[in-house]
Formats: C-alpha cells, sequence, structure tokens
C-alpha cells in the first residue's frame, strides 16, 4: 500500500492543479479593482454635503418666511395707499395725489424688489434639493454596486467552495 497507482497519482495530480486553479481564481476576483464608471466619493463625505444644503435650505426657508411677512406687510400698505389716493382723488387736491402717487409708486418697487428676492431664494432652495436629490442617488447607486460584487464575490466562493468539496469527497 506504500506505492500509489498510476490512477490514484493521476486523480491527486487532477486534485491539486484545480485547488491551485481555484486559488489564483479567487486570488484573482479578491485582488482586482472594480469597475466603476465614475469615480465616486465616499459615502460619507456625500452625506456630509446633503447636511450642509439641509442647512442652508432651511436658513433660505427662514429668510422666505421674513420676505413673504414683509411682502403681506407692503401689500397692507399698498390698500392703505389706494384706499387714501381715493379720497384725496374724491377732494381734488392735486399736490396730495401726487405725494400719494409717489409713495405707492415706491411700495410698488419695494414690493417687486422683495418679490424678486424670494422667487431668487425658492429657486436656491429648489437648486439644493435637486442636489440632495442627486447625492442621494449616488448613494443608492453605489450601495447597489456594492451589493452586486459581494453577491459575486459570494457566488464564486460557494462554487469554490462546491468544487473543493466534491474533490475532497472524491479524494
Amino acid at each position: 500500500m506504500g506505492r500509489l497507482t498510476p490512477r490514484m497519482q493521476t486523480k491527486q495530480n487532477i486534485t491539486l492543479i484545480a485547488q491551485i486553479v481555484l486559488g489564483v481564481m479567487c486570488l484573482f476576483l479578491l485582488l482586482r479593482s472594480p469597475k466603476q464608471v465614475y469615480p465616486v466619493t465616499t459615502k460619507k463625505t456625500i452625506e456630509r454635503r446633503i447636511q450642509g444644503k439641509e442647512t442652508q435650505i432651511q436658513t433660505w426657508t427662514k429668510v422666505i418666511g421674513n420676505e413673504k411677512n414683509i411682502i403681506n406687510r407692503i401689500a397692507l400698505l399698498q390698500k392703505d395707499f389706494e384706499l387714501k389716493l381715493l379720497e384725496v382723488k374724491n377732494a381734488r387736491d392735486t399736490f396730495k395725489i401726487i405725494q400719494y402717487q409717489d409713495t405707492l409708486i415706491h411700495v410698488l418697487y419695494k414690493r417687486v424688489d422683495h418679490l424678486t428676492n424670494t422667487v431668487s431664494l425658492q429657486d436656491s432652495v429648489i437648486i439644493a434639493q435637486r442636489y440632495i436629490i442627486n447625492s442621494k442617488d449616488t448613494i443608492i447607486t453605489t450601495q447597489a454596486f456594492d451589493i452586486k460584487k459581494f453577491k459575486k464575490q459570494r457566488n464564486w466562493s460557494l462554487l469554490a467552495n462546491g468544487i473543493l468539496t466534491g474533490l475532497l469527497i472524491i479524494k
């Protein structure tokens, strides 16, 4: 029993070759770099950027609320001036009519300025929210890529373990 028959020796050689091939395949799969099309920053960096944008959005939202309050006050002031202008027009005092009309024009300019500011801030909020959405999409995509990579490694590991177990049983 000390000597191996040629048939047993070939089985051992085949087993050894299969183990070497599987070992090289496993090393190749573990050491190769992932194939990402675009370089992606880490998840924590993206989350920090998202938090920064959310802070900006909160600040802008407060400013928008203040602007809307100012616009409402200006609208009330405008109505008051329009009522006073009607009274002055009925009295036919041209000097006061001109004063009220000038004041009303100035109030309307201020209202337009505040409305423009509000619209630009709302645009900034929308842009920041789009950035947050795109960043979260990036996180989801990278996590899906990592899950695929993990599943591939798991499947190759199961295949290699199955082959090695089969070879050990045959041996």
